[in-house]
């Protein structure tokens, strides 16, 4: 369970929100894998966390539990953000009000646009497929650990394993990506 200060759900909140608003599909699976896709990004380019929530190896790719439980079960935590619906497709992400974008910074709307721009029109199959190629962090986190015969003889579904999104960076970037995303942590424990 990851907790949640007023800040990082106001940013989580909005994230799905701006999600809701641009994806062609803004669906549970979609929404799941973009913000996996922005966290990944902003690691990338930027050496440190979008959202700095854990994501798990689960068969059909990257996880955020607490996310995939929200859009699940009906938002509690973000209620104030979203709505979901089901509907013959699945469960439908709906924006209960407007995106706020004094929320991010401007390096984390460029990483919200470019992938949106990128990844904000493929459906939950293509979206599957993009995260789980040859090299992502998603395929080679599950090889590591043994996943990939067990998931594709689906003999699992889901793992407890953790995503580690500083694994391909050099060393003095892995080395500040992992102080920032523990004072993330840290602020979302002490409720900062």
């Amino acid at each position: 369970m990851c907790r949640f200060s007023e800040t990082s759900k106001k940013k989580l909140g909005n994230a799905i929100l701006y999600i809701a608003q641009h994806a062609k599909y803004p669906y549970k699976t979609e929404v799941l894998k973009l913000l996996f896709l922005m966290e990944e990004r902003m690691v990338q380019q930027y050496n440190i966390p979008f959202l700095a929530i854990p994501f798990s190896v689960w068969r059909l790719g990257p996880v955020s539990v607490d996310v995939f439980e929200e859009l699940s079960d009906g938002p509690v935590i973000l209620d104030e953000y979203i709505d979901v619906k089901n509907t013959s497709k699945g469960v439908k992400v709906y924006a209960k009000r407007d995106f706020e974008e004094d929320e991010f910074s401007d390096a984390e709307l460029a990483v919200m646009a470019a992938v949106m721009q990128k990844y904000g029109n493929m459906n939950s199959e293509q979206l599957i497929s993009e995260t789980h190629k040859k090299g992502s962090l998603w395929q080679q986190t599950a090889q590591d650990h043994g996943l990939i015969e067990d998931f594709d003889a689906k003999r699992a579904n889901s793992s407890g394993i953790v995503i580690d999104m500083g694994k391909q960076l050099c060393p003095d970037a892995r080395e500040y990506y992992e102080e920032a995303l523990a004072y993330r942590q840290f602020a979302n424990q002490m409720q900062i």
